[in-house]
């Protein structure tokens, strides 16, 4: 096998190799299996002897050659031991001992063996010994990890020694002043003066750091001192390594300046919303997500198998990447193979438990709430709902449930007079999950592998009816360097999610949880033995709204999606400074659903038993199959030229192609509704199927040119076409140009050099489209071909031709020609800084994007018959800022920590929309996205006010009393309305909030001191609004709604008219209007994820053949602070607020270890 052997002019470098072992319980063949051939062709023999015939030859080829007959390597300072001397060696099947000995016999040269490493140093001379002090001590890395092989030299000398394993040095005869230079190739060489002290300790900072650091971009790389467009990298693997982190969108929320991701539930797997600098546009739109270069679901990657994760922002960065593009671009790069000839295993799992972080507070008895709807009903004038009787059986219970009924049947009338508290019995105390990853990496001189398997599980925290997630992935991946101008790659993965939940998720069940009455029992009828003619309905629910009925009796719905990857490359160095690169990927993903309704027969109070609807008992199973397919290919030049110039290019090609079918069968009325199947339904049976085809296709390039290291210069194109438009407008040109200037490199300012590593400011420009058709303005399949022409069939229709419902064919709509892409062109400057020895990093970026043709509806006039087809009639301005600053420093040898802040902020605007009359109910010229109109509060109604001296506000409600909401007749009309509610009548309304989040911040801490460590991450939001439209907010929404308990203490009556909530009024909406008083600070700072660990010490871990091994201990949302009001969790609250599966808190305990 061929290895370098380490060293070079002024010192040597290694990567130290371990042997591994790790037992496991969960495997998966394929991937162990091509692991272990991969194994089996770079193993090594550790026992063969040593055959040697070489006459007149160089010291350094002999070293070569027992490199290449065995697994050990040399370390030696090329500037103190001569390699290119003549010797002759003749050796035949001698030991490794035997061998050294031989041939450094009569050389001025001593030998150390550390495993598998032989170190070389010079023979210490008299002139040495002469000398009159020992320097020892130890050299790590900025982790406190010792760095072996380090050279360790006398400065002016040539007398010196490299670093054991343990990074341990000693040096004899050392003159007092001398200084000691060390170097270490890519760490910074540094220099120490010997004063007094025997012991010196160095910590060797990396080169590669900073403005030297590599990031990946649009079809390569970058080193980030070369970067002109605006982009941000974090790595992700060293983020991530001690979080109990399930999905990769979770592990990035608040990492990146104007990344924002935003869960869409606490539901176990859930998915999250993601966005790059604010609005794109009033259709919506995201990133592009590419996976080692192909698009793919973040979340379907395992977060243990990504190395790192850059995010394209401005359309320099992005438009290499055409028509997907035009809102950023997510770059996520995957763990590579591992190192010649060296194995490691590594395994990392956790076991965590999780608890909600908001739930309602319901009210403690069922009299309180029977009281307070009474009165409610009476302020609407209608009747009470409990009887005096029946809430004085209330109260009795609850002071002494032992000697007082819970229930009792009267005159046939089953009353309840026990407390459900309907959140206690729902929600577990608490819900498991656990994490498992293992990946096998190494190689051997050609061929490298890496190869992993993880598995994630989450338990739901509903108690009667199981919900759970699960997913495994699998990862292959082969580097083969074929020859010394081809290496060749493969890539395989496998990725399994597997979802089990109650079908009544979709019908809000957490709502009803809020809503049900607590004078309600949550168990079936059990029997009375005072009443045996009610024996017949034992077992039977009382309600069809009872939550836990719905859970238990509703039928289960699951899921399961299978997604196989493979691709092929091959990298080409065509000759010097040229290179050429081809890829093929291919995905074939397949998703199963079955949905399962049981329906559940129950009886009313009066003991009259109700059928369930019949609708409900069905089964249903979907099959959705998609095929995606990618070709890429591009070559690659660039050249130093003299001193000054440096010019790259780059031109490729690349093609896409996505294929979509989808069959669902369903059959209702089944024959046994604990056996679903489609073959045992006797009632209607539907069957529907539908697909669609799409391809894109596109050339691109980059050129780049850089002066001096000062003045850089990008220019990137791409022509591109998609399906998806008419044949006439399905390609476009979409070009991006961008500047830089490093003022650090300027000869004026030479002064700063001492503390100022970089400063460069940059500017750009480019133009990206955008081809995703939505849901807005398109249905189903047809934003696929908006170009043709769709009809409609189908039975839903109120039309009887005799005694059948016959299959209705609508007509086609009508189509456009002209449609074309949405454009986003956008301007950003910025710069970035790095100072104080690369310690303080900063950097900072303002644009301005402006998105035009965008797609909306037209209106003409009815007599058309049919609607328009959209139209590329609407413009939309975002505007935006993001600052990022970083502080990493070491205090003495075992005390290391770091700070970071990044801040954002954006804000979008219509600047061109269709709405001739302003309607406040449209978008209109000038609107601010997010915002919120409404009228303005000024209190209450109070006691003895005359309320018909204040404005008329009649057209918001009746019968306005003392405790109602009088709001401001800002108009001074007398009267409180909305005008036309247009933007130039809008009478009394204003805007009263605005639902879009400004000024979102993420801040993180680390520190280590010795073996332990401690990260924390803060994020939050420092403005947003939030209007709580749905009816867990308000009180009495509708008498049948169960009550919290602030609603008890903070409603209005004529003794507590200092209240927050008016007098409550049962079925009535005028104290509930969009207004000032009831709109929510949504703003937040949540502790998101603090772990803290502790790495075990290298010397114990030597004893069990470990690498190395830490444990842990996480928690994720510990702790929050918002001023929002209500049953919400403040990073939930969105859309009308409705209750959604409540977020969690998530306590964790894990270990890492490697071998």
């Amino acid at each position: 096998m061929k290895k370098n052997h380490s060293h070079y002019g002024g010192g040597a470098t290694l990567v130290s190799p371990q042997k591994i072992f790790l037992k496991m319980k969960v495997t998966l063949f394929v991937v162990l299996f091509s692991a272990i051939q991969v194994l089996a062709t770079g193993a090594y023999s550790q026992t063969k002897g040593f055959t040697l015939a070489k006459e007149n030859t160089t010291l350094e080829n002999v070293l070569k050659a027992i490199e290449d007959q065995s697994n050990y390597y040399f370390l030696y300072n090329g500037s103190l031991i001569d390699v290119s001397q003549k010797i002759n060696v003749k050796l035949e099947n001698q030991s490794l001992e035997a061998t050294l000995q031989a041939l450094f016999k009569d050389a001025d040269v001593t030998y150390k063996i550390y495993n598998r490493q032989i170190v070389l140093s010079p023979a210490k001379t008299a002139a040495d010994v002469q000398q009159s002090m020992e320097v020892k001590g130890n050299v790590s890395d900025a982790s406190g990890a010792p760095l072996p092989g380090v050279t360790v030299i006398i400065k002016g000398t040539t007398t010196g020694t490299i670093t054991d394993f343990d990074g341990n040095y000693v040096l004899s005869n050392v003159a007092e002043g001398s200084t000691l230079l060390f170097s270490f190739v890519g760490m910074k060489p540094q220099e120490v003066i010997v004063g007094n002290t025997s012991t010196i300790d160095v910590t060797l900072a990396e080169e590669s750091i900073g403005i030297e650091e590599v990031v990946a971009i649009g079809y390569g790389t970058q080193k980030k001192v070369n970067l002109t467009g605006s982009v941000s990298t974090i790595d992700f693997a060293n983020e991530i390594e001690s979080r109990p982190v399930t999905t990769t969108s979770s592990g990035l929320q608040g990492a990146i300046p104007n990344l924002q991701i935003t869960p869409e539930s606490g539901k176990p797997g859930h998915s999250a919303s993601i966005n790059v600098r604010g609005t794109t546009s009033i259709n919506g739109g995201g990133p592009l997500v590419l996976v080692d270069g192909v698009e793919m679901s973040m979340d379907l990657v395992n977060p243990n198998d990504i190395a790192n994760v850059s995010v394209l922002k401005d359309a320099a960065a992005s438009s290499i990447y055409g028509v997907r593009a035009a809102y950023g671009v997510v770059l996520i790069t995957t763990k590579s193979a591992g190192k010649e000839g060296e194995t490691t295993v590594s395994y990392s799992g956790n076991v965590a438990f999780s608890k909600p972080t908001v739930l309602p507070d319901m009210v403690g008895t069922s009299y309180e709430h029977a009281e307070f709807i009474n009165k409610a009903l009476l302020n609407a004038n209608i009747g009470v709902m409990f009887e005096d009787d029946h809430i004085e059986g209330m109260k009795a219970w609850a002071q002494d449930p032992t000697n007082n009924p819970e229930s009792e049947i009267i005159q046939g009338t089953y009353r309840f007079y026990g407390h459900t508290n309907w959140v206690d019995l729902m929600m577990k105390n608490s819900a498991l999950s656990h994490r498992h990853n293992i990946n096998v990496s190494g190689g051997g001189e050609k061929t490298r592998f890496y190869s992993s398997i993880g598995f994630v599980e989450q338990q739901g925290i509903i108690r009667y009816a199981e919900d759970k997630y699960q997913r495994l992935n699998t990862r292959l991946s082969v580097e083969n360097q074929t020859n010394d101008w081809m290496k060749l790659g493969f890539k395989l993965l496998y990725n399994y999610v597997g979802e089990d939940e109650p079908h009544k998720y979709k019908d809000d069940v957490f709502r009803q949880m809020v809503f049900s009455s607590p004078v309600r029992i949550a168990t079936p009828f059990l029997g009375d033995p005072n009443f045996p003619e009610y024996d017949p309905f034992i077992g039977k629910y009382f309600d069809d709204q009872n939550p836990i009925s719905l859970l238990k009796e509703g039928g289960r719905d699951m899921s399961n999606t299978h997604d196989i990857w493979a691709s092929v490359s091959a990298d080409l160095d065509i000759m010097e400074d040229w290179t050429a690169r081809i890829d093929f990927t291919y995905n074939r993903k397949m998703d199963r659903f079955s949905e399962h309704r049981k329906r559940i027969d129950m009886i009313t109070t009066s003991f009259v038993e109700t059928e369930g609807n019949t609708n409900n008992n069905s089964y249903k199973q979907i099959s959705r199959d998609k095929s995606y397919s990618s070709f890429n290919a591009w070559t690659q030049y660039e050249k130093t030229l003299g001193e000054k110039h440096y010019v790259k290019g780059m031109v490729g090609f690349n093609q896409e192609l996505t294929q979509y079918s989808s069959f669902s069968a369903l059959r209702r009325e089944l024959l046994s509704q604990n056996l679903p199947s489609l073959s045992l339904g006797v009632g209607d049976q539907q069957v529907a199927e539908s697909g669609y085809e799409w391809a894109l296709r596109g050339g691109f390039f980059r050129a780049n040119y850089i002066f001096d290291d000062r003045y850089l210069v990008e220019v990137n194109g791409r022509y591109d076409g998609t399906s998806r438009f008419p044949k006439d407008n399905r390609f476009v040109f979409l070009p991006s140009f961008s500047l830089a200037w490093r003022l650090s490199e300027e000869a004026f300012m030479e002064s700063t050099r001492g503390w100022l590593d970089n400063l460069k400011v940059r500017g750009s420009y480019g133009l990206l489209g955008n081809q995703l058709l939505t849901a807005k303005t398109w249905s189903g399949n047809t934003k696929y071909y908006p170009y043709i022409p769709f009809m409609a069939s189908g039975f839903a229709g109120n039309y009887l031709f005799g005694t059948e419902q016959d299959l209705l064919i609508n007509p086609a709509g009508l189509v456009s020609n002209s449609l074309t892409w949405e454009k986003a062109s956008t301007v950003n400057f910025g710069f970035d800084v790095t100072m104080l020895n690369q310690r303080l990093d900063a950097s900072f970026d303002w644009y301005r994007r402006t998105t035009s043709d965008m797609l909306v509806k037209v209106e003409y006039p009815e007599l058309l018959g049919t609607s328009a087809p959209p139209a590329n009639k609407a413009e939309l301005q975002t505007t935006g800022w993001e600052l990022s600053v970083s502080w990493k420093d070491r205090i003495g040898k075992d005390f290391s920590y770091g700070l970071g802040v990044i801040l954002s902020d954006s804000q979008a605007e219509i600047t061109k929309y269709d709405n001739p009359t302003n309607s406040l109910g449209d978008h209109y010229v000038g609107k601010k996205i997010g915002e919120v109109w409404g009228y303005e509060t000024e209190g209450f109604f109070a006691v003895g006010e005359d309320i018909a001296s204040h404005a008329d506000q009649s057209k918001l409600g009746a019968n306005w009393k003392a405790g109602d909401i009088k709001y401001v007749d800002r108009n001074d009309d007398g009267f409180v309305n909305n005008g036309k509610n247009t933007l130039e009548d809008h009478g009394d309304l204003k805007v009263v909030g605005n639902t879009t989040p400004r000024y979102q911040y993420g801040i993180t801490a680390d520190v280590t001191y010795k073996n332990l460590y401690m990260n924390l991450f803060l994020q939050g939001v420092g403005k947003r609004d939030f209007w709580p439209s749905s009816e867990e907010f308000w009180p009495v929404a509708t008498q049948y709604y169960n009550t919290q308990t602030w609603f008890l203490t903070d409603t209005w009556t004529e003794d507590n008219p200092n209240t927050y909530f008016p007098r409550p009024i049962a079925r009535e909406t005028k104290n509930r209007q969009k207004q000032s008083k009831y709109m929510q600070d949504a703003s937040y700072i949540r502790l998101k994820s603090i772990s803290v660990g502790y790495n075990i010490p290298r010397n114990w871990l030597d004893v069990i053949r470990v690498a190395k091994a830490s444990v842990f201990v996480s928690g994720e949302n510990l702790w929050e602070h918002s001023n929002i009001k209500g049953p919400y969790d403040p990073e939930a609250a969105k859309g009308n607020g409705a209750m959604l599966y409540p977020f969690q808190r998530t306590y964790s305990v894990g270990v890492n270890v490697t071998f």
